[in-house]
């Protein structure tokens, strides 16, 4: 597989051309088996069939490291074959280390040995996040870990974790289809956070309700109340008082990212770096970016203090009924600005984005056009992303058919947009061609006859449609309209200085 790195705001392959990764997340948090996805090829070759070029697949730090300096093989062998299944089916993979309340003691994430509480309580919230807030233990570990305090042995707890990474880079050295490192799901601040979540109670309690004196803890329990959540949410649906409930919120979000992931990021990748000098660093915002605030996230830098050329943004972004069935009070509009806002940290950072986490639907109906919407923002910005997450019952799901669509995997030259029209089945597309080829996924692939693609701009262009083949076995799984029709479309134009216009289908 051809191997990926970042130029600009764009990844591109070894031929230069433009790659688009389109896919999903694949992580298992539950110890008792073993953090492994129960799983075989079969899957991979459905994600194949889908159109995924991409998956993000988790690692636990408990797995890898269940005893200090102590790497368990055996977990990273079971991970490496679901690599291995990918690459078979030319799928790349990120590997991405885990975490929800830090520990696998709440929730997933550090061992057991790193989890360092002073001995203060656990408090468990009615949404497993609300511990993020409430819980004294989970904020304290979080604490510990941020200030590197000595762990076992007298070895500070980011130095074991950068040596854990060093050991899972060499282990998977050998994977052809393996772009990157993601080096921490959704880093949260610990108690720190506090203050972020004080500075949005407080504006409020002073914009919607007009309170200017009320009591800070009355006012965070409207949120852990399931019926006053809607109340909470209903007064945040309008963005004249959503953005200014995010943006007040945004120093002290940011003082976390610029005083203590901006070390942990850079000791983490650094010694990383001492193994691999190629791959991507994947690197997360703060915890609470996902809801909008904008990130103050820094460039990667080596121990000269030299930008690192290999650094992705892959921020996450969920409306507040993330994790809820109050599907009732999704508001596109906040999902909109969330996007917007990590499109701005994009440009300040001049890197490519990929959205490691977004949707996180269940199979309520609205979810097909809730994913549509999205999709079409990833298109307007050209990113990356991958869905959070495989699960049972996915394939039936309805978000599924919102994820299953064309796009250009990789475009020979400088892609300028492209659009996916789901009711017509129809792909838009425009782009500068430097000579090189275009591989295009088309859901409908084995339906396109004659005439179905059309190139203006330029003569000459060659064009070659590839059904996938052994689909015909597997009719009716992937696709409710009557079965899994992709594959690939390539389009070779020759080198110009004008743009060239392609549609397929429709």
């Amino acid at each position: 597989m051809k191997k990926l790195r970042a130029q600009g705001q764009r990844i591109v392959n070894e031929d230069g051309a433009h790659v688009i990764l389109h896919g999903v997340n694949l992580v298992c948090k539950e110890k008792k088996k073993g953090y492994v996805e129960p799983c075989d090829e079969g899957l991979f070759a459905w994600f194949r069939e889908q159109g995924y070029n991409v998956v993000r697949l988790g690692l636990i730090w408990d797995g890898v490291e269940p005893e200090p300096g102590e790497y368990d093989d055996v977990y990273l062998g079971k991970i490496k074959q679901q690599a291995a299944w990918a690459e078979q089916n030319g799928i790349y993979v990120f590997l991405d280390m885990h975490q929800d309340l830090y520990s696998v003691l709440y929730g997933d994430g550090a061992p057991a040995w790193a989890t360092l509480t002073d001995d203060l309580p656990h408090v468990e919230g009615q949404l497993w996040s609300d511990a993020y807030l409430e819980s004294p233990a989970v904020n304290r570990a979080l604490d510990r870990f941020w200030d590197n305090a000595a762990g076992p042995g007298g070895v500070g707890l980011q130095e074991r974790y950068a040596a854990m990474w060093r050991h899972v880079a060499e282990f998977f050295s050998n994977c052809p289809n393996l772009i990157g490192y993601d080096l921490m799901n959704e880093p949260y601040p610990g108690t720190d956070g506090q203050e972020v979540l004080g500075a949005i109670i407080a504006a409020y309690a002073e914009t919607v309700l007009g309170l200017t004196d009320a009591d800070p803890v009355q006012l965070a329990e409207l949120w852990f109340d399931e019926e006053k959540k809607l109340e909470v949410l209903a007064g945040m649906a309008k963005m004249e008082i959503y953005r200014p409930l995010v943006e007040s919120a945004t120093e002290a979000s940011q003082r976390f990212e610029r005083e203590k992931l901006a070390g942990f990021f850079n000791r983490t990748a650094g010694t990383i770096r001492e193994v691999d000098p190629e791959r991507l660093m994947l690197l997360e915002t703060s915890y609470f970016a996902n809801m909008g605030i904008e990130s103050g996230l820094q460039p990667l830098t080596d121990r000269s203090g030299n930008r690192d050329a290999g650094m992705l943004y892959a921020p996450h972004g969920y409306d507040l009924v993330v994790d809820t069935n109050h599907y009732e009070a999704y508001n596109q509009e906040r999902v909109d600005l969330i996007f917007s806002v990590h499109r701005r940290v994009q440009q300040r950072l001049n890197v490519p984005a990929l959205i490691g986490e977004w949707g996180a639907y269940n199979d309520h109906p609205a979810t097909y056009g809730l994913t549509k919407a999205i999709v079409a923002l990833f298109e307007e910005y050209l990113w990356s992303s991958t869905y959070w997450c495989w699960t049972d019952g996915f394939k039936e799901a309805p978000y599924a058919a919102g994820l299953n669509r064309a796009y250009p995997h990789a475009t020979g030259g400088e892609l300028l947009r492209y659009r996916y029209d789901y009711d017509a089945g129809r792909l838009e597309m425009e782009y500068v061609p430097d000579g090189g080829e275009t591989v295009i996924y088309h859901p409908h692939a084995a339906r396109l006859g004659e005439g179905a693609v059309v190139i203006t701009g330029a003569e000459g262009c060659q064009v070659e449609i590839r059904p996938y083949r052994g689909m015909e076995s597997r009719q009716g799984e992937s696709r409710p309209d009557g079965g899994a029709q992709g594959g690939l479309v390539t389009v070779r134009a020759p080198k110009g200085d004008a743009s060239v216009s392609v549609r397929i289908g429709g």
